[in-house]
């Protein structure tokens, strides 16, 4: 019988078996020794296991060993000859006492092994009395019979007493009871219990963590882009960036290259522990709870390590759902990263490789994009910052979330106060940095990249380095594939000088305010584009290729900003294409000093068929298909008979008659070749000079093909370097990280001998001393070679010059090339002509960044040839009468102060110009073609 079958002082409980406060009457014991009651559970109520044991012999004789149910339902209370409570007799008596519970009391009482058996007297209510193996102990002749008064416990008593005589029901073998350790808990119990399910639990996660440990591995294929990084371009010193080219802004830096202050900035925002714990920190996670549940929003922190966010943007098939089976494998692997890896190797991956806004992959890309520094040039504030923005790359840098970025930036420098990087003094001293961002004075974007500054020129530098470094080899770019140039992260030096550049800029600035103090102006249609080439080596170290690109689209659109007028740009030269003629006449054995051209106002040129046939002065006299040409406004060059005149003046007055008739008999063909050996593109237009489609028109002479000024620039180099051409190129080398230095393809050929080309240099050198070009003068002792070219209408205007180091070419044209366009470089003053402005430029620039180069001579001449006599026998001129006021011959020398032109002679034919449309961003030229006939592009100045 359980305790709850008893309520209070041993009344009838609620209970099974119980109705009404009385206990139900028992069937009783069966023949087989099991109590018989449905409502109890005889392994329970009666604590037997198995049948009772029989009597031993001589025991009391009872046809019924009893039961502790009372017919009248008042269980004990009326028991017979029951003791009162509490007494000895009634069994609930101490060990030992006279018929008490003992369990091993004397004859009589409570003892297992006690003599008394159960109490006879038939009666149907009567206890259990003593008796062997009995429950209750049986006093010494109790009134029931010979046994005694029973014990204090009826069947399933839980005290400890003598539980009856020896014949009484007992366990088997005398131990407890089956199933009572389950149906009797206590603490103990449960505390142990829970520790043995603890235990287990532990055991089984301890062997699971172990098993997945060892399960997982690092991954070997990377996450995809996660190591692409654009390219980076410099100028010629190697350090000072231009730009970037490719889609991932990213520049991968070595651990030494990244300040200790901006790893401080880092591991204050993201993981202060980074540099003491392993893989994972459960404090990082316990404290980023904790600071997501207290903050305002401004520290809000992520659980996960440096080395857990590493893990998951640079390895493949990691992912960054939120699941419970890629946080545990992330939570492994990086576990294993932490021992396989240092912690420098980590973090500077991770420096890296995070994106940190604005197309901004690593701290690097973000120090140009925010603050326009390489990374060790970064401040702690801007650090600071950087590692803001970590936490939401693609929000804080905007403007309207500046509240939550400023919060942010307050915690990572408490953070680094806590991490003894900076005082507390420094930290309350610093006030958030000015983004670039905001003013939108970040870096640029261009067609092939990035822009690091803000500088005019950059952009057009980046879209000349992108094609020259991938256009093939085979038309004289590196050959690069594009996809390594955009995500191999080379390092790209160029031949480019910033302070040239700065210089060339200002030389252009200057003389366009000279322009406007004069009363003249510069109209927006007025394109300007210069290139200095080093002629030694054919590289470009500085351009003007335009006013520059930050503008409105509105504002480009007017200046066609986004043509580049140095490089890309064609149009037609004027007479800076003679040198071609003259270089091409020496080739074909003409002597510079000895030959006689000829310079009439006016000639009719005989077709190239007829090379040997002098032109005519007379319309009646001139061949069949004969081209007219005029100098410029019928100017008189030459007072000698027939217009006779050396070809070193011919070329310094810039006598269109004396080099057209020249071109007639040198042949186009030959002119064409040594253009296109000099680097000029003789293809057809758009993509060349369209020179190869000129081939019989002796007005080429003039220029009439569209040519770039780059083009010009390279020809002066050739000439200047001893007749060696180089290729022009603006790269000095290109290396992939941990790759072998790469250098450009430079073509290279000699194109005349040193002898033949000190005879050009020769005729070259007169035109700054005296000819059209002396406003490009550097002082008498330093010598220039050097052409002016002008154009019918004033459309181009050309100044090209080199001393033996340097040759620089200056263009001004006008973005309508039409002769029925009425732009003009008029407008400008000085007449439009190449001596002028052109000139101007030339001589600002080289005075200023060469003023004190050491003084070097060109070739001495070297006369070699046959004479060329280009005006024939003519009768000797006549001696005037005297006069006291002759007659004099007009001339020209048309100086930097405007120019002159002389009444007479007629214009030459003009041909036809085109007007190229779009905005190129790949070496896209722009210019004229020409008609048949040619002529034209020449004038004179």
């Amino acid at each position: 019988m359980s305790s709850n079958d008893f309520n209070g002082s041993e009344r009838p409980a609620r209970g099974r078996g119980a109705d009404a406060g009385k206990y139900p009457e028992p069937e009783g014991w069966g023949q087989d020794g099991f109590w018989r009651d449905p409502s109890i559970d005889s392994d329970y109520e009666t604590g037997t296991t198995s049948a009772i044991r029989p009597r031993r012999s001589g025991g009391s004789d009872s046809g019924s060993p009893g039961y502790s149910y009372w017919a009248d339902g008042k269980g004990w209370e009326n028991a017979p000859a029951s003791p009162p409570r509490g007494s000895a007799a009634s069994g609930l008596t101490v060990v030992g006492a006279t018929g008490g519970a003992s369990r091993n009391g004397s004859a009589g009482g409570g003892s297992r092994n006690g003599n008394g058996g159960y109490g006879s007297g038939g009666d149907p209510t009567a206890y259990y009395g003593a008796g062997a193996g009995g429950y209750s102990a049986g006093g010494p002749g109790g009134p029931a019979g010979s046994g005694g008064p029973g014990g204090p416990s009826g069947p399933g008593g839980h005290r400890r007493g003598g539980p009856g005589g020896p014949g009484g029901p007992r366990r088997r073998g005398g131990g407890k009871v089956k199933g009572s350790w389950w149906r009797r808990w206590t603490w103990k119990k449960v505390v142990g219990l829970v520790g043995a399910m603890a235990g287990l639990v532990i055991l089984l996660g301890v062997g699971a963590y172990y098993y997945a440990y060892n399960s997982a591995t690092i991954p070997t294929q990377l996450a995809a882009n996660v190591l692409d990084q654009n390219s980076t371009v410099y100028y010629s010193d190697g350090k000072t960036p231009i730009g970037t080219i490719g889609p991932i802004d990213r520049q991968l830096l070595t651990y030494s290259q990244i300040p200790m202050w901006v790893q401080d900035a880092v591991l204050a925002a993201e993981d202060r522990s980074f540099r003491t714990e392993g893989g994972i920190s459960p404090t990082g996670i316990l404290r980023a709870a904790y600071d997501d549940i207290t903050s305002s929003g401004g520290s809000l922190s992520g659980g996960s390590t440096i080395t857990q966010e590493f893990v998951r943007q640079y390895y493949s098939n990691i992912g960054t759902q939120q699941t419970i089976s890629r946080k545990i494998k992330e939570i492994f692997i990086a576990q294993k990263l932490a021992k396989s890896k240092s912690k420098q190797w980590i973090l500077t991956n991770y420096l890296n490789t995070i994106y940190l806004g604005d197309n901004s992959y690593g701290i690097s890309a973000a120090a140009e994009t925010y603050f326009g520094v390489p990374v060790n040039k970064l401040t702690i504030p801007q650090a600071a910052v950087i590692a803001a923005i970590i936490q939401q790359p693609s929000y804080f840098p905007l403007q309207q979330y500046r509240a939550s970025l400023t919060a942010r930036w307050h915690y990572v420098l408490n953070g680094m106060v806590l991490m003894h990087d900076i005082t507390q003094t420094q930290a309350d001293t610093m006030q958030f940095p000015k983004m670039l961002t905001d003013s939108g004075t970040s870096k640029a974007k261009a067609a092939a990249g990035t822009t690091s500054t803000r500088d005019p020129w950059a952009p057009y530098l980046m879209n000349v380095v992108y094609n020259e470094l991938t256009s093939p080899t085979s038309v004289g770019g590196d050959g690069v594939p594009v996809a390594t140039l955009e995500t191999g992260g080379l390092k790209i030096i160029t031949t480019i000088s910033r302070p040239m550049e700065i210089e060339m800029y200002h030389a252009v600035n200057e003389n366009i305010a000279a322009i406007k103090a004069s009363g003249a102006t510069l109209p927006s249609y007025a394109l300007i584009g210069a290139v200095l080439q080093n002629p030694n080596t054919g590289a470009i170290a500085a351009m003007y290729p335009g006013r520059g690109q930050n503008m409105s689209a509105s504002q480009c659109k007017i200046y066609d900003c986004n043509l580049n007028t140095a490089v890309y740009t064609r149009e037609q030269v004027g007479s800076s294409f003679k040198p071609y003629v003259l270089a091409a006449a020496v080739s074909q054995g003409m002597n510079v000093q000895t030959s006689i051209l000829n310079a009439s106002p006016t000639l009719y040129v005989p077709p190239e068929t007829d090379p040997l046939v002098l032109s005519a002065t007379d319309p009646a006299k001139a061949v069949p298909e004969s081209f007219k040409v005029s100098n410029d406004g019928g100017e008189v060059i030459s007072n000698k008979p027939g217009g006779a005149i050396t070809v070193q003046n011919a070329l310094a007055q810039s006598s269109n008659t004396a080099y057209t008739d020249l071109a007639h008999r040198v042949g186009t063909e030959n002119i064409i070749q040594m253009a296109g050996d000099m680097g000029v593109n003789i293809a057809a237009y758009p993509n060349g000079s369209n020179l190869s489609q000129l081939k019989g028109q002796v007005g080429m002479a003039l220029g009439t093909g569209s040519l770039t000024v780059n083009e010009q620039a390279t020809m002066l180099s050739t000439i200047a370097n001893g007749g060696t051409y180089h290729q022009a190129h603006v790269i000095q080398s290109w290396q992939a990280q941990e790759g072998a230095v790469q250098l450009p393809h430079v073509a290279m050929h000699q194109v005349l001998s040193q002898a033949l080309d000190s005879q050009v240099q020769y005729a070259m050198e007169m035109t700054t001393v005296d000819g059209t070009g002396t406003a490009a003068s550097l002082g008498p002792d330093r010598p220039i070679v050097g052409k002016t070219g002008t154009t019918t209408q004033s459309k181009s205007a050309f100044f090209i010059g080199a001393i033996p180091q340097w040759s620089l070419a200056v263009g001004i044209f006008t973005q309508q090339q039409n002769l029925n366009s009425s732009q003009s470089l008029t407008a400008l003053g000085g007449g439009g002509f190449g001596g002028t402005w052109p000139a101007a430029i030339w001589h600002s620039f080289m005075s200023e960044e060469f003023g004190n180069l050491p003084i070097q001579q060109f070739l001495s001449p070297i006369f070699t040839g046959e004479k060329w006599n280009q005006v024939g026998n003519v009768p000797a001129k006549k001696k005037p009468k005297k006069n006291p006021t002759p007659t004099q011959t007009p001339t020209c020398k048309r100086p930097f102060s405007f120019g002159c032109k002389t009444p007479g002679g007629s214009t030459s034919p003009t041909p036809t110009p085109t007007v190229p449309t779009g905005l190129p961003t790949t070496p896209t030229p722009t210019g004229t073609t020409t008609t048949s006939g040619g002529g034209g592009g020449g004038g004179g100045g």
